[in-house]
């Protein structure tokens, strides 16, 4: 499988045609500059299409509402009897996607199969197809080069099965062009089906690949000794001060966990009316001084550093110490979200030099 190419002008008319086989999400600018991963409308495709940006800066909200919306319909209940509302499995394509989403992305799918399989979410996110677009010009808040997440991933390769990436095609913008490259058997398929659109790269366009690759990954300016800091997590090296000043300044909006990729807290209730009742769940976070309080009123968490400790303590370190992957992919998007400038790199960069 080697590299290909695809020509600037020809993404609009592939991401239009596969929407007619595949439930496709493209990056879409909306007003005031903001973009967002949005589904391509099947009633107004070109129109959709026209705010087409594979060139934005970050997500406003990360892809994970795809398979884990703000708001949630479980099932509903009437006189005894349960309608489930899980949503049949589709095919979706994720075209536009930034290294550090998918690592997140990747993430949580874990988390919604480990012990117990949630049929809402992996109903939403099994069949995907992911295409990574690398970032050309990461921001100063994303440090995803020490979290090894980006602004490019490798390809990898697995005896038996060839490329078993974390994507299935990654695409390397250079110039009038973007570089594809194959990262799975899924993506290869993909490829062959829209062949068309596709040409075998060259040497040159393969090296013009390297340096652009090169070129982000030496604009990310924010470097931290993350694996130092996440050992020192494990260790429980990590001092109680380290979380004070971080609560006393935290307004507690909940800002940085609602952006957060990986975040995954939720909380689950009913509405009632009449016969006719139905179960929600909707995005919670660990820091709300409601999230740990019991029914007999007694919260374990009564303390503000406490509850901040536990977020950071649940990222850097349980979460390696479970999956082997930390809960923070370097995305920077808490520190760019937060009203008081509160964000995981400053505590990375304190617990790094512990």
């Amino acid at each position: 499988m080697r590299e290909m190419l695809l020509k600037k002008q020809d993404v609009k008319d592939l991401c239009l045609r596969a929407s007619d086989e595949w439930e496709t999400y493209v990056p879409l600018e909306e007003m005031g500059g903001d973009v967002q991963l949005v589904r391509v409308d099947a009633n107004e495709k070109k129109a959709s299409l026209d705010k087409l940006n594979l060139d934005y800066e970050r997500l406003v909200i990360s892809p994970k509402v795809i398979g884990f919306p703000q708001l949630e319909y479980l099932f509903e209940f009437a006189d005894g009897r349960i309608t489930d509302l899980a949503r049949a499995p589709t095919k979706k394509l994720l075209f536009g996607l930034r290294a550090c989403d998918l690592k997140a992305m990747l993430f949580v799918d874990e988390f919604f199969g480990r012990n117990f399989e949630d049929i809402y979410y992996l109903n939403r996110s099994i069949e995907k197809l992911n295409v990574l677009v690398g970032c050309k010009r990461p921001l100063r808040d994303c440090f995803c080069t020490s979290a090894k997440t980006g602004p490019f991933l490798p390809v990898r390769y697995e005896p038996g099965r060839g490329r078993a990436s974390d994507f299935d095609l990654q695409m390397v913008d250079i110039d009038s062009a973007y570089l594809v490259e194959i990262g799975s058997r899924k993506g290869q398929e993909f490829i062959d089906s829209f062949q068309e659109f596709f040409e075998e790269a060259s040497k040159q366009d393969v090296e013009h690949s390297a340096t652009a690759k090169k070129a982000a990954e030496d604009a990310v300016g924010l470097k931290l000794d993350f694996e130092k800091a996440i050992q020192n997590f494990c260790e429980d090296k990590i001092p109680e001060s380290i979380y004070e000043p971080i609560a006393e300044r935290c307004i507690y909006c909940g800002g940085c966990l609602y952006v957060c990729p990986t975040c995954t807290c939720f909380n689950v209730f009913d509405e009632k009316q009449g016969k006719l009742g139905i179960r929600c769940r909707n995005w919670d976070a660990c820091v709300f001084q409601g999230y740990t309080r019991e029914a007999s009123g007694h919260n374990p968490r009564q303390e503000k550093w406490i509850r901040t400790a536990r977020r950071y303590e649940h990222k850097l370190k349980y979460d390696y110490l479970t999956t082997g992957m930390s809960g923070c992919v370097g995305c920077g998007r808490c520190l760019s979200s937060c009203p008081v400038n509160i964000g995981i790199s400053q505590v990375i960069e304190k617990a790094q030099n512990i």
